[in-house]
């Protein structure tokens, strides 16, 4: 009896390491499924104006493009919106043959398995143009498809275009009914790219052909998931508490991602999701911290097979802060006119230099104080070009790598009549710039990053205007630096009086 138990046992065995044996070790085809990621561009539209999962090509030339999220009803095939693609030759003399633009986009197939493409759209142009008068050949304007059997993405090295029987070509703003084209094919790898593309014929100035399409399909087996998502995530070195970040996570699979979700300490921040999964994905997702200390991030992608593949790292968010001293000039000035915390500089020569406390309001950004910086040459014969008068502060604290945002306001006059004022004179004789020392000396004269600041207006001296705003950002050097801000008289002019109010300065950023 027990020998019959053991050849059961034996069997039963055997039986077992056969059906792990006999699986296949390739994709096999699962149910017929849409291929296609994005076809009803109801799942939006990136920034370019292409729908999401597309990508967009042109071969540039004497003609401009443009591709649009398309929301009149006239013109969607079904739901909100359609994908409207644009060639365009107004505002030129002359225009070139042969131009082209259109969308793309990889899909994973089964190679020898057949699929069904459809496509949805419409021809228009502008009103009156010759071709919907009769006046040229309606096959000035075209709709064409091919694909690249590899997964490529170079539409130049597609050799299959084959032409859409759309002949109708409506006004602009009377279009027709939506147009369809159905075809099959035999996928050649488990990769292809299907490429869409407007074909503008001839050399023609002053028109405008509007190619809207929607309804995009592509049906057939959907290969099996063989493997996790491929996924990144690339977050900020020194984010602060309560600015905004973008956080990029891309990944990518052979057969699809259905989703991308970001998370901070657990708690889900964004998430991007399609129907039908690109082989290829990335968002920024936007990221405001709400807390200093530690932070675990979490990106996560989920595969058309259900597979989920996840990233994370551990961010250390600090304060966001404020480090110069009296940048509003609300804190006071020394006896020399300079505000507390601020040194001086000038170049000496034929010039004076004046620092003073302004208080008059029209030339003050906020509060009660200014700082006003003036090079005179009046009461001399000649001047010297080139004549300097600045402040500086050294800032302490800052951490090197990390990105700190620069900003300040100001006003440039001069005397009413100036040459600069009344147009005898370029408008860059007065400048501002600023730079820095990144180890934090105090010699003006050793800087060697100066920045122009672009402030082109110069107000008569009593009829101030608005002030100018600057903003910039770098990343720090090291922990200590100098900022420095200057006026520059260019030329070696005499009886000139330039003044420059700055007020507001401020260097925020990471501790």
């Amino acid at each position: 009896m027990r020998w019959r138990i053991f050849a059961i046992a034996a069997l039963i065995a055997a039986l077992v390491g056969a059906t792990f044996i006999l699986l296949p070790a390739f994709p096999f085809a699962n149910t017929t499924s849409e291929r296609i990621t994005n076809g009803s561009f109801e799942e939006g539209f990136g920034p370019d104006g292409v729908g999401l999962g597309w990508q967009k090509f042109d071969n540039g030339g004497n003609a401009t493009y443009g591709w649009y999220d398309d929301t009149w009803d006239p013109v969607v095939w079904d739901g909100d919106h359609s994908q409207l693609i644009e060639i365009n030759t107004f505002c030129r003399g002359a225009s070139d043959p042969d131009r082209y633009a259109g969308i793309y986009q990889t899909v994973a197939l089964v190679p020898g398995a057949t699929y069904e493409l459809k496509i949805r759209g419409m021809i228009r142009a502008r009103e009156g143009d010759p071709v919907i008068t009769g006046l040229e050949d309606p096959y000035s304007y075209r709709v064409q498809w091919g694909y690249d059997p590899t997964g490529g993405t170079d539409w130049k090295a597609v050799t299959n275009w084959v032409e859409l029987p759309w002949n109708e070509v409506y006004p602009r703003l009377s279009p027709g009914p939506m147009l369809e084209y159905t075809t099959q094919f035999v996928a050649p790898s488990s990769q292809v790219t299907i490429f869409i593309r407007v074909w503008k014929k001839w050399g023609t100035p002053s028109r405008e052909i509007d190619v809207n399409l929607d309804g995009i399909s592509l049906v057939g087996p959907a290969p099996s998931d063989m493997m996790a998502p491929s996924i990144a995530m690339e977050v900020p070195d020194y984010p602060a508490v309560g600015q905004t970040y973008s956080v990029k996570v891309t990944a990518t699979n052979n057969v699809g991602i259905l989703a991308l979700r970001f998370y901070d300490n657990g708690t889900l921040i964004g998430e991007a999701t399609h129907s039908v999964g690109p082989l290829s994905m990335e968002r920024e997702f936007s990221w405001t911290p709400a807390t200093t200390g530690d932070h675990l991030l979490k990106a996560e992608a989920v595969d058309a097979g259900g597979s989920i593949a996840s990233v994370q790292k551990a961010v250390h968010v600090g304060d966001w802060v404020e480090f110069i001293t009296n940048g509003s000039f609300e804190g006071g000035f020394s006896a020399d006119g300079v505000g507390l915390g601020w040194q001086k500089f000038d170049n000496g020569g034929n010039a004076t230099y004046g620092w003073y406390d302004d208080t008059w309001t029209p030339v003050v950004w906020d509060g009660d104080h200014s700082q006003l910086i003036e090079i005179n040459t009046f009461c001399r014969g000649a001047s010297d070009p080139d004549r300097y008068a600045g402040i500086f502060q050294t800032v302490e604290g800052l951490t090197p790598g990390a990105t700190y945002e620069l900003s300040f306001h100001g006003i440039i006059r001069a005397v009413e009549g100036d040459p600069v004022i009344a147009g005898l004179e370029d408008p860059y004789s007065y400048q501002v710039q600023w730079g820095y020392d990144p180890a934090g000396g105090t010699d003006w004269k050793a800087v060697t990053n100066w920045v122009d600041v672009p402030w082109y207006d110069v107000y008569p001296r009593l009829s101030p205007g608005g002030f100018s705003d600057y903003v910039t950002s770098f990343k720090a050097p090291s922990e200590r630096i100098t900022i420095f801000i200057r006026l520059w008289k260019k030329w070696g002019t005499a009886r000139r009086e330039v003044d420059f109010n700055v007020d507001g300065i401020s260097l925020k950023g990471y501790k």
